[in-house]
């Protein structure tokens, strides 16, 4: 393909691009629930540990990296239960057990894998995570249309998912509900080489199968496609929903064709910058339409040099 082809070719598909589906709210301006709908936000997953010095490095960056990225990513971060991790939660040691069911080399920490594709590992891999996110917005044709509502009262958040029946009759899949606690804090006597708390812990989880029982993980389910988490201990906090396959499935199915069918989230947490400095998506159109322009132009003289020839 032609570089005046291919750049028009990303135009194209950059224009086809439907907006992200992450509401991320200002504590100050939470009113006791939100509302958001859709499904098209890409899932970034976290292997790391209070103890990990990289980890610890990497993690205030990430909060910044997150802001900046807006609405179009949903990040969440696991920690190991292996006795010396600060927090432990089982429901990280479970979604840790879910990803080693494709990515056997998910062993250090800190590791990224977006959108359930390549492990990468080390601090040094984050350019890579980057292009794996532009790669999964430029490619992703369909996801599933879910609309996520999230409650609190004094002492719970409760959130309730309407998925469309028609779009996971898959019985192969399920809604998982991925609770999020921000600024979680680092207890003295643990190590930890960086500040004195980390961001995006999984604290949380529902899982709802098409066919199956469903599995609460220091949840409660109150119906189906609806749990419950107590915040009294939290003030800052993220829900993430996600349409994906089972445990059951993913070992059945290749990394390509396993990827999650749709991802939205609900986020309480204060901004770490004053304005979030995502691109818009009109720069990087603007970007190729100019290149194919100069391209076209390149061309046109080509073509009339060699005519005059």
């Amino acid at each position: 393909m032609s570089g005046v082809r291919k750049a028009l070719f990303l135009t194209i598909i950059l224009a086809l691009i439907p907006s992200a589906d992450a509401v991320r709210i200002n504590p100050e301006s939470w009113e006791g629930s939100a509302v958001v709908e859709g499904g098209y936000s890409i899932l970034v997953e976290e292997y790391t540990a209070t103890w990990c010095e990289n980890c610890a490095q990497i993690d205030e960056d990430l909060e910044i990296i997150t802001d900046d990225h807006g609405s179009r990513i949903s990040m969440i971060s696991y920690h190991p239960s292996d006795g010396i991790d600060a927090y432990q939660p089982p429901a990280s040691e479970h979604r840790l057990d879910r990803l080693r069911i494709q990515h056997s080399d998910l062993a250090a920490t800190p590791s990224f894998i977006v959108h359930n594709g390549l492990v990468r590992e080390g601090v040094e891999s984050w350019p890579d995570v980057q292009t794996d996110i532009l790669k999964e917005e430029s490619s992703q044709r369909g996801f599933t249309e879910l609309k996520v509502t999230a409650e609190t009262n004094l002492t719970d958040i409760t959130v309730t998912v309407f998925p469309p029946i028609d779009q996971i009759i898959d019985n192969d899949t399920q809604i998982s509900i991925l609770f999020l606690q921000h600024n979680k804090k680092i207890l003295d006597e643990f190590i930890n080489p960086g500040t004195d708390s980390r961001d995006r812990v999984l604290v949380g989880l529902a899982e709802f199968p098409t066919v199956g029982n469903a599995l609460a993980i220091n949840t409660t389910i109150i119906a189906p496609f609806v749990a419950s988490y107590p915040i009294d201990s939290m003030d800052q906090w993220s829900v993430i929903v996600v349409h994906e396959y089972t445990n059951e499935a993913l070992a059945n199915k290749s990394k390509t064709d396993s990827k999650p069918l749709g991802v939205v989230e609900i986020s309480l947490k204060d901004p770490h910058q004053e304005e979030s400095t995502e691109i818009p998506l009109i720069i990087p159109i603007i970007i190729f339409i100019a290149i194919g322009a100069l391209g076209i132009i390149s061309s046109g003289n080509k073509k009339k040099v060699k005519e005059e020839e």
